[in-house]
């Protein structure tokens, strides 16, 4: 007697936005961005008003590589501070890269920042 109503149910359940997963599928959580998987880290060139100096966005990333960290993209920048015009005096220029989550511990111990903390910062032409 109810097997007939079986197909008006699951219609009416259907057509209200009820959907029927197995209780597998149901209790998996969606797997998280790619995104969260990546942070932007950055370190200061070390280059000094009118004596320029310091390192390379592409020595900086070796230095990642050969530490075992996986670099996804690298940038060069400005910490958006205001600085003195003064000779010898630090320029702001930094080195953005985007790495995986599990190399931050090392890059950490290796001086670089989360670019989260300056948010003032930009992306600049890197120049040669």
């Amino acid at each position: 007697m109810f097997k007939r109503f079986i197909p008006t149910v699951a219609l009416i359940l259907s057509a209200a936005g009820f959907v029927f997963l197995p209780a597998q599928l149901a209790a998996r959580p969606a797997p998280p961005p790619a995104s969260a998987y990546l942070v932007k880290i950055y370190k200061s060139q070390g280059s000094l008003q009118c004596q320029g100096g310091g390192e390379s966005v592409s020595q900086m990333r070796r230095q990642l590589i050969k530490v075992g960290v996986k670099v996804k993209k690298a940038n060069c920048g400005v910490d958006g501070m205001m600085y003195p015009a003064v000779c010898g005096a630090p320029d702001g220029k930094i080195n953005i890269f985007t790495i995986t989550r599990d190399g931050l511990a090392k890059v950490q111990a290796q001086g670089f920042g989360l670019l989260k903390n300056l948010p003032d910062a930009q992306l600049t032409e890197c120049k040669l």
